[in-house]
């Protein structure tokens, strides 16, 4: 396990269109300003692991499909429901995170089970389900462009 006490993570559940033009600058704010905090900055992709299931290059971050998004660490989750959650809570147990101090950002039903696993969920977009969801568990939402 590597010691990560005191330090926080911020998982952006990418599966689905959290990257997408009308999401995007409002994700890359939260980047920026988890990044600015010295949070760790996770990507949970889907499709299947290229070895242990996570990315870690030798030089520089990982970026997301040309966004400009630079993640320390991408998490591959290749089933879309309790796998995400999984990777997720695996991965704050290898690092020493508290889940209680992590953030997790989704746009989609997929990404429910990571936000139920960290202390601070983020619903990012404009889903009806997932608007509801947030409003009715108290969870912040972060209202992106319409394209």
């Amino acid at each position: 396990m590597i010691n990560q006490r005191g330090r926080r993570a911020a998982f952006f559940d990418v599966r689905h269109n959290l990257l997408s033009a009308g999401s995007a600058l409002t994700v890359l704010e939260a980047a920026a300003r988890h990044r600015s905090a010295g949070d760790l900055l996770v990507c949970v992709a889907g499709g299947p692991p290229p070895g242990d299931g996570t990315d870690r290059p030798a030089a520089g971050r990982p970026t997301t499909s040309g966004t400009g998004f630079a993640a320390d660490l991408v998490l591959y989750a290749d089933a879309p429901d309790e796998a995400g959650s999984e990777v997720v809570v695996e991965a704050m147990a290898r690092l020493g995170l508290d889940a209680a101090q992590c953030f997790a950002y989704g746009d989609h039903r997929e990404g429910l089970t990571i936000l139920r696993v960290v202390g601070n969920p983020r619903v990012v977009g404009r889903d009806p389900l997932m608007t509801e969801l947030a409003r009715d568990r108290g969870w912040p939402v972060l209202h992106t462009a319409q394209y």
